[in-house]
């Protein structure tokens, strides 16, 4: 299944956590693959004991190209809070994943990526998002609030700088705006 090539806007995010009886379990999600920019194969290997609020990070283990290596995720300590008040309503134990279908273990892929699509048409979004999508849009917020490049590259945990620059929209005008704002010595 491949995933969708498009970005929400803040607003279309803020919507998305206005949905009106939204069930802790979907909000929880939507934290765990925007917040921290998770894949969704990561996110669904979170357990609580990866919840790190004194570092400020989630610890994963099983990144993409990485599997068994630690990986420090970068996460705000207000998403850390909430998505530990979640565990702690679930009486989840350190090794419970925070992503879990029925208690049993966690949750597939494939569900993952159906509530984000009945979420998204809640919310009146009219894009096809998958769950990546919530990657994408992070990962553009991020460098429309002025992180630059590199920084977000190393958030996303790209290998290469042209992987983060196909996720994101910079347009030519972004650019020549960008280059108006260095002085360069005039050659004549």
């Amino acid at each position: 299944m491949k995933y969708s090539k498009v970005w929400l806007t803040p607003d279309e995010v803020k919507s998305l956590f206005a949905i009106p009886d939204l069930p802790e379990s979907y909000e929880t999600w939507l934290y765990m693959l925007y917040f921290p920019g998770l894949r969704v194969s990561e996110a669904t290997y979170v357990r609580l004991m990866d919840l790190d609020e004194k570092n400020e990070c989630i610890n994963i283990f099983k990144g993409k190209g990485k599997k068994g290596e630690l990986q420090r995720v970068p996460c705000e300590p207000h998403i850390l809070r909430r998505v530990k008040r979640y565990c702690e309503h679930n009486n989840l134990k350190d090794r419970d994943y925070i992503m879990f279908s029925n208690k049993s273990g966690r949750v597939h892929r494939s569900h993952v990526y159906r509530v984000v699509n009945k979420l998204c048409e809640q919310a009146k979004i009219s894009k096809r998002c998958g769950t990546h999508t919530f990657r994408r849009s992070r990962a553009e917020h991020l460098l429309d609030s002025g992180l630059e490049l590199t920084y977000v590259s190393k958030f996303l945990r790209h290998k290469n700088l042209s992987t983060t620059m196909a996720y994101l929209d910079i347009s030519v005008s972004d650019i020549q705006r960008e280059l108006g704002k260095i002085e360069m010595p005039v050659v004549v």
